[in-house]
């Protein structure tokens, strides 16, 4: 099957969120294509605003970055980590704070009632 890529989101360092013609979604590291030397096309990846400024070219079904490189949607397809839907790769679930509760209200309200020896 040839897979193309219907979107594409930046994560974090050189991550990306591939979405899939098949609507399965794959998380890419091209970590290894930014340390290619200066001979190369990827050498731009080094700069990582230039990283994120990748787009999906919806003519050729694949990821291009403005220099004009651009990736095998099926090689993505295959070295990509696949993701559940309920997983949420992008932020990590923030911690609720500690409310209140009746019981520690009153605990604090006990505790500033109570009578203090007086100074002489």
């Amino acid at each position: 099957m040839m897979h193309t890529i219907n979107k594409v989101e930046y994560l974090d360092e050189f991550k990306l969120l591939l979405t899939f013609n098949d609507k399965k979604t794959k998380v890419v590291d091209l970590k290894k294509y930014s340390k290619e030397g200066p001979e190369t096309v990827f050498y731009p990846f080094r700069d990582l605003e230039f990283f994120k400024s990748v787009k999906v070219d919806k003519h050729s079904g694949t990821i291009v970055w403005p220099n004009g490189v651009d990736l095998c949607p099926d090689v993505l397809y295959k070295i990509g980590k696949e993701i559940q839907e309920q997983e949420n790769p992008k932020k990590p679930l923030a911690r609720r704070r500690k409310q209140n509760t009746v019981r520690s209200v009153r605990i604090k309200a006990s505790a500033m009632t109570k009578k203090r020896p007086k100074k002489f």
